[in-house]
């Protein structure tokens, strides 16, 4: 395997898919900015969360994260409660105006991811399901840490 290529092609489809994303949510999402939008995925996905794991989840600089919560507090779409575990600690969670956005921006990216697999042959779109499937396992695992399977080669 040529892991040059590998490597260069991954990186091109990681560049072309995220100007995709963000050039579409500009048109989407009335002027909410990538950020903004990583937040509302993000609790989408896993529901309310303190701060700290909102930062840890998107690897984002916390500064960065609290203003944007901040501004998406006032804006009507989240909404910050104590902890009742924690007392130095926000639990951010979405409102209805939130939710509701959130559930348009995912209605609108799986309807661009739609038409991009459209543009592959019916015959190969299951194969690239599966290697996307696995490529999110691999760069999981890769995050994560953990160890090389060993791949018993026929």
């Amino acid at each position: 395997m040529d892991t040059r290529k590998a490597g260069a092609l991954l990186r091109q489809v990681a560049i072309l898919h995220a100007r995709m994303q963000r050039e579409g949510v500009d048109a989407c999402c009335g002027g909410a900015t990538g950020t903004q939008c990583l937040i509302l995925t993000e609790l989408g996905r896993t529901g309310p969360v303190t701060l700290a794991d909102l930062v840890r989840r998107l690897n984002l600089d916390k500064g960065w994260v609290s203003r944007a919560v901040e501004s998406m507090v006032q804006q009507g779409l989240l909404r910050k409660d104590p902890s009742p575990t924690d007392r130095r600690a926000v639990i951010v969670s979405m409102t209805e105006s939130g939710a509701s956005l959130c559930c348009d921006l995912n209605e609108f990216l799986d309807r661009q991811s739609e038409r991009v697999m459209q543009r592959i042959p019916p015959a190969e779109r299951e194969n690239v399901l599966r290697a996307l499937t696995l490529l999110e396992q691999a760069l999981r695992e890769e995050l994560e840490g953990r160890p090389l399977p060993v791949w018993v080669e026929d």
